[in-house]
This record gives structure tokens, C-alpha cells and sequence, in this order.
């Protein structure tokens, strides 16, 4: 289902109709969305790839910002990235933070990292500001946020941004440029934008990459395997990437979540357990897929 089907099942199943003030579309896609990361964080389903280069002597990179998780394991069971250096590749192996922090070996280098570990990122982005350059109409929901004088490096999928001259309030859906945002706007005057409009973008928490001992070489590739966050669904013919099948599941979270805020838990949990059921057999598809998939790789990690 895409958005606009999703919040049609979703006032279906909670027997409201489009003009109710009970149910409204930024909640409802915003339930559809932690529904969608719930999903992902049971099944483990979407998959894909970080490719990092390499500057001499640093020891941590940031991650996507839709990476949620590492799930390739060699045949001891433990994480691992891949490192190539042009001619060949090393695996390296994940260790816990700490046990990097205590070897205290980030002043030192090497041709290839040993180990590398994850952890969060102890700043934020800094907000992004500026001004509309052209307009950009709203269509099925999405309207385009162009500012020639821009940089939109540091932004993402899912941040948020907000229209401060019409007062509406959105989330970024993809990026097209450094200077061009596909965007989706809820509660504003025209929920779009027109020149001069000011906006505010606040960029998501990121994770960080963090390897030991740095690489003595620059332009070198690190490949990261990871579980995907979801990419942001809030636009009328966008899709989450989920089969088909496993979408009305979605619909009975948010319904859930909506009944929570009504205070009748009561009533939601049976559309809870059904989410759960729904959760747990994409869980199983994605464990014998990967068993159909899976290879033997007997490695031996650089100390």
C-alpha cells in the first residue's frame, strides 16, 4: 500500500472519516512510520550498504543515517566490514567501544584496521536555515524545497523541516542535490513553498563508525553491510519496502498507537498481537532467506 492507501485502511479500520478531528494525516503518517520501524527492528528485512572512503590517520566516519544495525557474521559468529585497500580485502571484525577506548591506540596507524566498533555520534548537525529560491508546488503531497545559496551535504531522509513563513511542519523525503529537498508539509497555510519562503531543518542523530587503528592511507573503501531504517513514507505514492503482504500490519500499529492516546488500550491490544503475528512471520521469510543465502567464510581477524 502506498501513503494514501495506508491513511484510507487506517481511518477504515478506526471507523473515522476524513473530515474527523479524531484523526488527523501528520499523526497518522507518523504512527505508519514508527509502525514501519518496529516492523524492520523484529524482522530485520531491509538490507543495504555504507560505502566509506578512507582519509589517513582518522579513526571514525559517520554512518548513513538510516543505518540501524550490523547483521553479516563470519563463521565464528562475529560482525564484520569489509576493508579494500584497491588490491584486496581484509574482513575486520567488530569489538566492543570499550575495548577500543582501553587498548588506546588511536595515535597510532596501520595499513589496515584490526577491529572496529559502532556508537553514536556525540553531536548533532547543525540546523540548516535559509530561504526558498523558487517555488515548489505540492504534488500527491510532496512539494520541492529548492535555495540555490544552500548546502544540504549534512542533510538527510527523515530529518525534519519546517516552513516558518506559512507555520508548517514537515519531514524531508529524499534529497535530489545539495541544494534541492523533496519534502512533505502538514498544517501550514499551503503546506508548500513559494520564493522567499524561510525554512528551518533540524538533521536525525547519526551513528559512527569507529576503527582501530586508523588507516595510515587515504582513499581507501570500507563497505559496511547494515540493517535500513525504513525510508520515510508521508507523501500520497510513496511505499515502504516492505512485500506487499506486510503492510496491513503497519495500519493495525498505528491504529494501536491511536487507541493508546484515546486511553482504550483495551481495544487496540488485539490489533497489537496482530501486528506482532504479522512481524514475527516476516521475521521468519527474512531468517530463511538469509540461510538460503548464507555462506561459510572462515576468516581470521587482524590483531
Amino acid at each position: 500500500m502506498d501513503g494514501k492507501t495506508l491513511l484510507y485502511a487506517l481511518r477504515q479500520l478506526l471507523e473515522e472519516d476524513s473530515g474527523s478531528g479524531y484523526i488527523d494525516n501528520l499523526t497518522s503518517y507518523n504512527f505508519l512510520n514508527e509502525a514501519a520501524v518496529r516492523l524492520q527492528q523484529i524482522s530485520g528485512y531491509l538490507k543495504s550498504e555504507d560505502s566509506i572512503t578512507t582519509a589517513a590517520d582518522t579513526y571514525q566516519y559517520d554512518l548513513n543515517a538510516d543505518y540501524m544495525g550490523l547483521y553479516l557474521k563470519n563463521s565464528s559468529k562475529n560482525y564484520f566490514i569489509d576493508y579494500n585497500d584497491g588490491s584486496s580485502t581484509t574482513f575486520v571484525t567488530w569489538v566492543p567501544y570499550e575495548k577500543i577506548i582501553l587498548a588506546d591506540s588511536f595515535s597510532d596507524s596501520s595499513s589496515v584496521p584490526g577491529r572496529f566498533s559502532v556508537k553514536d555520534s556525540p553531536s548533532l548537525a547543525s540546523q540548516v536555515t535559509g530561504t526558498a529560491t523558487s517555488a515548489g508546488a505540492a504534488t500527491g503531497g510532496k512539494s520541492t524545497l529548492t535555495d540555490t545559496a544552500a548546502d544540504f551535504s549534512d542533510v538527510e531522509a527523515g530529518d525534519w523541516v519546517h516552513n516558518t513563513t506559512d507555520g508548517s511542519d514537515g519531514i524531508i523525503v529524499s534529497k535530489t542535490s545539495s541544494t534541492v529537498l523533496t519534502t512533505a508539509l502538514f498544517n501550514g497555510t499551503n503546506d508548500d513553498w513559494s520564493s522567499s519562503d524561510a525554512y528551518v531543518i533540524q538533521p536525525q542523530g547519526r551513528l559512527r563508525l569507529i576503527v582501530d587503528p586508523p588507516s595510515s592511507t587515504a582513499s581507501h573503501t570500507i563497505t559496511v553491510y547494515y540493517l535500513q531504517r525504513p525510508a520515510p513514507v508521508y507523501t500520497d505514492y510513496d511505499v515502504f519496502r516492505f512485500p506487499r503482504e506486510y503492510t496491513p500490519a503497519l495500519v493495525k500499529y498505528a491504529a494501536w498507537l491511536y487507541k493508546y492516546r484515546d486511553r482504550e488500550p483495551n481495544y487496540g491490544d488485539k490489533w497489537y498481537v496482530a501486528f506482532q503475528d504479522q512481524a514475527g512471520r516476516l521475521k521468519s521469510q527474512t531468517n530463511h532467506m538469509l540461510r538460503r543465502h548464507t555462506f561459510q567464510m572462515h576468516l581470521k581477524a587482524r590483531r
